[in-house]
């Protein structure tokens, strides 16, 4: 047993267990796990985020009480690092012994931004379309350019701050790529690049639209009770006058808050997710249905607010009550973009396999299959429900349930 083992996640689940009164079955019962993960934890193996979150809700802890800090255990490098070359380039582009950056761009005699913000406008419509193979190709010269034309113009004038709002753009949107293809660290560093921008002209909700995807990043890092605190503090500062407020405050308010739930519930810290969620449903409200365009391409209102109350519910073990949030959501009140949208599918999709649907599950996931596959396949949320299905049959799967485990990698 190397240093350290006795505050390992194992260690720790076998003592708290054992405080608590808990036999091995007790708690996969409780938990609503099998006993041979309940084990394998116990033994040294590792879990996810979601799975620590049904044990420390069984046994009355926060979710990260079982992470603690040590040394990762070397594994092999992934073939993402060279796929991500090009972009990492862009995004951390080497500098001179001068201290200047290096930047490679094609346009370097004819810097433009109306035609680079042309550029970004048609990336992010692509985003919101989920053509990630397209994706991959322009966002390495795109930030490229939009570090060439910070570089050329002076950052006081008209010019040099719609650079810097062009750079806080893309960056953001690259961020919130890198997100979904799970480069979580460079994406990081492309969020923070971008909200630094944003800070910098002094636009708010830009660098709202930022701070909220670097938290988005922190938790898919298991960062959860950073993220609730700096979420929740920042959408203190930035608290409108609800009644004279306008729209891009409260929609950058409201995805602060909603994030702060998000981390919250997470860290089974229901309650205050639940507190959260009813002041964002006031920003909601105010905007009366879903509206797009705000900064950071973001779209926000009621819709939003209440797939994000759907979603706490299914987290918080309540996957009953979640479809039913879902299912009172009106067409009339608009849709946010794909992403979201698709994300809630996801969701609705577990809630059905939880509540013994595997039909339904597997419709829905069939159906995202056909809208969005580039985007769909990256979504370990969908790769769990489609492994759930699997399990859950008690029968030889269908052709569709066959297909969907394929499509994502998942072994019978």
């Amino acid at each position: 047993m190397r240093d350290g083992a006795a505050r390992e996640p194992g260690a720790r689940l076998r003592q708290l267990r054992s405080r608590r009164g808990f036999t091995q079955e007790a708690l996969s019962e409780a938990a609503g796990l099998s006993v041979q993960c309940i084990k394998k934890i116990e033994q040294g193996g590792s879990a996810r985020m979601e799975t620590y979150h049904q044990i420390a809700k069984a046994l009355g802890v926060t979710t990260v009480w079982f992470v603690v800090p040590g040394s990762p255990e070397p594994i092999a490098e992934s073939e993402n690092v060279a796929l991500l070359a090009d972009m990492r380039g862009a995004i951390i582009p080497p500098v001179g012994l001068d201290g200047t950056a290096l930047h490679d761009t094609a346009d370097q005699d004819e810097p433009s931004p109306a035609r680079l913000r042309d550029a970004v406008d048609a990336t992010a419509a692509a985003y919101h379309g989920d053509r990630y193979d397209h994706l991959a190709q322009v966002f390495p010269e795109l930030i490229k350019s939009a570090q060439y034309h910070v570089a050329r113009f002076d950052g006081s004038d008209a010019d040099g701050r719609e650079a810097l709002r062009l750079r806080a753009d893309v960056l953001g949107l690259a961020g919130r790529y890198l997100l979904q293809v799970r480069a979580h660290d460079l994406a990081l560093t492309a969020l923070q690049q971008s909200l630094r921008d944003a800070s910098a002209i002094g636009n708010t909700p830009l660098a709202a639209s930022a701070l909220c995807s670097q938290a988005w990043a922190m938790l898919r890092q298991g960062r959860l009770a950073e993220v609730e605190r700096f979420c929740a503090a920042t959408a203190g500062e930035l608290e409108p006058r609800v009644s004279v407020a306008t729209k891009e405050e409260l929609a950058a308010w409201g995805w602060l808050l909603l994030r702060a739930a998000s981390a919250a519930v997470r860290n089974t810290r229901t309650k205050e997710a639940e507190e959260y969620l009813s002041i964002a449903e006031m920003a909601g409200a105010r905007l009366g249905r879903e509206e797009k365009g705000f900064p950071g391409h973001r779209a926000f209102g009621p819709v939003t607010v209440a797939l994000m109350r759907a979603e706490v519910a299914m987290v918080a073990g309540e996957p009953e009550r979640g479809l039913s949030i879902m299912d009172g959501i009106s067409p009339a009140a608009g849709r946010p973009h794909s992403s979201t949208w698709n994300r809630s599918q996801i969701e609705r999709s577990w809630a059905c396999l939880e509540t013994g649907d595997t039909d339904r599950a597997t419709e829905i996931l069939q159906e995202l299959k056909a809208r969005s596959p580039q985007w769909l396949r990256y979504q370990q949320r969908a790769k769990d429900t489609a492994e759930g299905i699997l399990k859950a049959r008690t029968r030889i799967p269908t052709a569709a349930q066959r297909e969907i485990a394929d499509f994502l990698g998942v072994q019978d």
